[in-house]
């Protein structure tokens, strides 16, 4: 008859097989995000951050908005040549309806917002504010 031990032992090994298997996956997913959208995921959970909270999209503007297209591509967006960080969010009149999320405060090349013409609640976001100061 096997020990208790050897039992426990081999018992959790699945276990901890999974578990290294689902980190390693974590780990490629991670440099994959990096490496894919120039080491700058700032600017990219942003904007996926702001896409969340929008409700309503009529004109289908923030279907662009996927793991297919590096965000400097995503429509309404423009980068900065050298660093590819988000330097404009135009996205006036596109009927758009939500909330506005707080990490767009974290895209910090952020020269221009353009969300005029469409139907946001609530209030401006602290983040947003301080983000216009520096």
């Amino acid at each position: 008859m096997k020990s208790p031990q050897a039992m426990i032992c081999l018992s959790t090994s699945p276990s901890i097989s999974f578990l290294f298997y689902g980190l390693s996956i974590l780990c490629v997913t991670s440099a994959t995000v990096s490496a894919s959208y120039g080491g700058n995921e700032t600017d990219y959970l942003a904007l996926l951050s702001f896409k969340s909270k929008i409700t309503q999209d009529p004109y289908k503007v923030l279907t662009s908005w996927n793991h297919s297209f590096h965000f400097c591509d995503w429509a309404g967006i423009s980068c900065g040549k050298r660093h590819k960080r988000v330097t404009a969010l135009r996205l006036g009149s596109q009927g758009l309806e939500g909330s506005l999320s707080p990490h767009v405060g974290n895209l910090s090349f952020l020269r221009e917002l353009d969300l005029g013409n469409n139907s946001f609640q609530g209030t401006i976001p602290h983040e947003l504010a301080l983000a216009g100061s520096k």
